[in-house]
């Protein structure tokens, strides 16, 4: 598995700097509003992954008044050996980054984001339930394009499928010949069915596991359910559908309208369940993903679980913090730790009310105050 052992964050969002260092297990960042705390969390992400769950435009990571920020990390890539750590460097100034793995700067990305995953959970996640589908395709693709088997040619696939399907869109809406139109065809079936397939195979897997968590969680019954925006093969939808693409000017088909059916006790979830109940849908989502990168890459996913707590109950929250995968570091962010049951060996940080990022050594919530 990999760890992060110290981050450090320079003109980031609100911080001038910051230096923090995580536990091997369950860490806890906690403080008023407004100090930070999902900007850690946000700031990790963006160290292993090159993206920021919460914003794509990277000028919007800059420090007020800043131009650039700086993200440093040492990962250690396998805590049961004498690896030794590596550290990880991104310096961004908008809209260009440079790369650095051990002090050698990277012309791509490619060996940088082989040093880690991750599993992020913010609270637009609930979203998964009862948003559009977009979120539900994105929390697949976060999964496939992070399986070590699998994120070069998925991605590959993703990209030539974007851009096929751009350019015959844009012939539907200029209202081009058929002629014209078909000849995107076979590029947009080829790439369609391989990514039907994979998704489809995702889906299988990460039903089981998304089920396990909801049942630890809160003993209901979660299922998903996989729903293809097109049958397989492709071309023949593509076929049937052309006078109403012509039409409507636009593709109808494709994994571009893909969906996942969620049902919670048998009920379609995105109508009828709770608040407590989404939430609770939504980290059982995000588990069964951290669960599903653990067994295909062989080591867990780093956590990053952005005020999970709101809307659960005590023994939600408890079977939640119970139920975490073993051996997987997480950052937890919460505004207090009131009424929840730290479990044995958390580390807890607090940020004061000058700004300041504390860290706490002993796990007792009472020190909350």
């Amino acid at each position: 598995m990999s760890q992060i052992t110290q981050l450090i964050f320079r003109e980031f969002r609100c911080f001038p700097e910051l230096r923090y260092e995580p536990g091997p297990g369950l860490n806890f960042i906690t403080g008023p509003n407004a100090r930070g705390k999902t900007s850690i969390l946000e700031g990790a992400c963006f160290l292993m992954r090159l993206r920021s769950p919460r914003t794509s435009a990277l000028a919007e990571l800059v420090r007020f008044g800043e131009t650039a920020f700086l993200l440093e990390g040492l990962v250690r890539r396998d805590v049961r050996s004498d690896l030794g750590e590596t550290r990880l460097g991104v310096t961004c100034m908008p809209p260009t980054r440079a790369l650095k793995l051990d002090g050698v700067s990277q012309s791509s990305s490619t060996e940088y984001l082989k040093q880690g995953t991750i599993v992020w959970f913010g609270s637009d996640d609930l979203l998964l339930v009862n948003g559009p589908a977009e979120r539900r395709r994105k929390l697949l693709d976060s999964a496939g394009l992070q399986t070590s088997g699998s994120y070069q040619s998925y991605g590959r696939d993703l990209r030539d499928y974007d851009r096929a399907l751009r350019s015959r869109n844009l012939l539907l809406r200029e209202g081009r010949p058929r002629r014209e139109i078909e000849a995107y065809d076979h590029p947009l079936a080829e790439t369609g069915n391989r990514i039907l397939g994979f998704r489809r195979d995702l889906v299988a897997s990460l039903a089981p596991l998304a089920a396990d968590s909801c049942r630890k969680i809160s003993g209901e019954i979660l299922e998903i359910h996989y729903e293809p925006g097109s049958a397989v093969p492709m071309m023949e939808s593509l076929m049937s559908s052309r006078d109403e693409e012509m039409r409507l000017r636009q593709t109808r088909i494709g994994p571009q309208r893909d969906d996942l059916m969620i049902l919670l006790n048998g009920i379609p979830a995105g109508s009828y369940a709770s608040e407590g109940q989404r939430r609770t849908i939504a980290l059982a989502l995000k588990l069964a993903v951290a669960g599903l990168l653990n067994q295909e890459n062989g080591k867990p996913p780093l956590l990053l679980l952005d005020d999970i707590f709101g809307e659960l109950d005590p023994s939600r929250r408890d079977a939640l913090l119970a139920g975490m995968p073993h051996g997987a570091q997480a950052m937890l962010s919460t505004a207090e730790l009131t009424g929840i049951a730290i479990p044995e060996g958390s580390r807890i940080h607090r940020f004061t009310k000058e700004g300041a990022l504390e860290m706490i050594l002993s796990g007792d919530p009472s020190l909350e105050s």
